[in-house]
């Protein structure tokens, strides 16, 4: 198991684009590395497994975590046309996330919507690292060239997906990402999009065993 008892967790709000988002901090004791910002996907919040899960294994590497719900979610409504509401809403996190753990370092994560708003945040030189979790991608040509602005921004990700996900085109996506050097690739075996096995529950362990050892590549 990757997730141990350690550091409580802290309550915070942040100021958003249009309303206050809620999120929670975990910080180890002492010195921290670097941030890291987690974002859910598009029916989930800040309290998912694999965000909760992944804030434990990062603070335990000795970064300083945030985990977030977007204001989409808080007020019961769907997400923006393009998610144009939601990429504001990380890229507050970020600046929270920098402004209060002192780090100018912060390593995106996200999950489904997430991901792609971590994507946008990455390309718009927010972050420069992301771990992309659960991506929905079936050839789309906006997302394709989101894709590829990670090569041409030369950022650092770790991109995740299910073998079974039904909101996924395997080979299109290899195709895009398969020539980024600065993309590690990694398909979880039985995993449907939101990275579940066929009891719905969270494939945490996988995961976190491949999150963890890109995060110690990087950080040390």
């Amino acid at each position: 198991m990757f997730a141990k008892s350690g550091p409580a967790e802290t309550l915070v709000t942040i100021k958003g684009p249009a309303r206050t988002l809620h999120g929670k901090v975990l910080a180890p004791a002492g010195p921290t590395k670097a941030a890291l910002v987690a974002a859910h996907g598009r029916n989930g919040d800040m309290d998912e497994p694999l965000l909760a899960g992944l804030a434990a294994v990062a603070a335990e590497l000795g970064l300083w975590t945030l985990r977030f719900t977007f204001a989409y979610q808080e007020a019961g409504a769907e997400p923006s046309a393009g998610h144009e509401e939601e990429i504001e809403d990380l890229r507050a996190a970020i600046d929270f996330a920098r402004s209060t753990s002192g780090h100018a370092r912060v390593i995106v994560t996200g999950r489904g919507l997430g991901a792609w708003a971590a994507v946008a945040a990455a390309t718009d030189e927010s972050a420069e690292e992301v771990i992309l979790l659960g991506l929905s991608f079936t050839g789309q040509p906006e997302r394709k060239v989101a894709l590829e602005r990670l090569a041409e921004f030369e950022i650092d990700a770790l991109l995740v997906v299910g073998s079974k996900s039904e909101r996924l085109d395997l080979p299109a996506l290899h195709d895009v990402v398969r020539e980024m050097r600065n993309v590690q690739f990694v398909i979880v075996d039985a995993a449907n999009h939101r990275l579940q096995d066929a009891r719905h529950e969270a494939m945490t362990d996988v995961v976190f065993a491949r999150c963890e050892r890109w995060l110690r590549d990087r950080i040390g």
